[in-house]
């Protein structure tokens, strides 16, 4: 009797083991399917690197399921170095998009002012310095009359 119970335990761990992974290979197909989407309708450049950063996790996921269901420990080393592509891809592009993108329009965060627009904005309505800039500029003068120049 013992036997049988034995017996039906494992089939039963079986099943569960081989529903679980295929849920799991469903959920990656389904993901897959929206990074794809994500790839080919991505409106900037930094959507479509995201979106094969994740389609590279994507497949560590499918490799490792692949290595759950075969029960093959040799596949690690493939997941080590698909994860350091990824990771190395990703950032290498990250770098770049960084790079080519340094140029800002106008009226984007973090606009720089030229050096006449800072003046200006120094200035006050009648066209004097503010008292305390006057003080700083005088401080200034005074300091390269003592130094000589």
């Amino acid at each position: 009797m013992y036997a049988i119970y034995e017996m039906y335990e494992k089939r039963m761990d079986e099943i569960m083991v081989n529903l679980v992974l295929g849920v799991c290979a469903g959920m990656l197909v389904v993901s897959a399917v929206f990074v794809l989407v994500r790839v080919a309708k991505g409106p900037t450049t930094l959507d479509r690197m995201v979106a094969v950063d994740m389609m590279t996790a994507i497949f560590v996921g499918a490799c490792a399921l692949l290595a759950a269901h075969t029960r093959r420990l040799d596949l690690l080393p493939v997941f080590i170095v698909l994860s350091i592509v990824g990771f190395l891809g990703s950032t290498t592009l990250a770098r770049f998009s960084v790079r080519g993108n340094n140029r800002r329009r106008p009226g984007e965060l973090g606009e720089r002012k030229t050096r006449h627009e800072q003046t200006e904005q120094s200035l006050g309505a009648d066209g004097s310095a503010s008292s305390n800039e006057s003080w700083e500029i005088g401080s200034q003068e005074t300091r390269k009359m003592s130094e000589g120049e």
